[in-house]
């Protein structure tokens, strides 16, 4: 199991059956049809990869990621306040 720890166990299984809902492959030939029974053995399998990660290096990831969102300019912008169902507001002063 997880380094002994039931808490990841049931973190990584549960993230899984969310991918498996989703409509992910499931990675092992099982009779089960409950994505939650599916999901537990592939943990335990190890057939899902995981990692964890320590503050730090979350904050950098999170900093890589602005950063290259940075890099796109400001079509990146637009396009995460699109996805957000926003309005730029230049657009805004355009309608009104």
């Amino acid at each position: 199991m997880l380094k002994n720890s039931y808490y990841l166990f049931v973190e990584v299984a549960s993230q899984r059956c969310s991918q498996l809902m989703r409509g992910a492959k499931p990675k092992i030939d099982l009779r089960a049809h409950k994505y939650s029974t599916i999901a537990c053995a592939e943990v335990k399998e190890n057939l899902i990869p995981w990692r964890t990660v320590t503050d730090e290096q979350l904050a950098a990831e999170l900093a890589a990621g602005l950063a290259a969102q940075q890099a796109a300019g400001e079509e990146g912008t637009h396009a995460d306040l699109a996805l957000a169902g926003a309005t730029p507001p230049k657009a805004k002063e355009e309608k009104g």
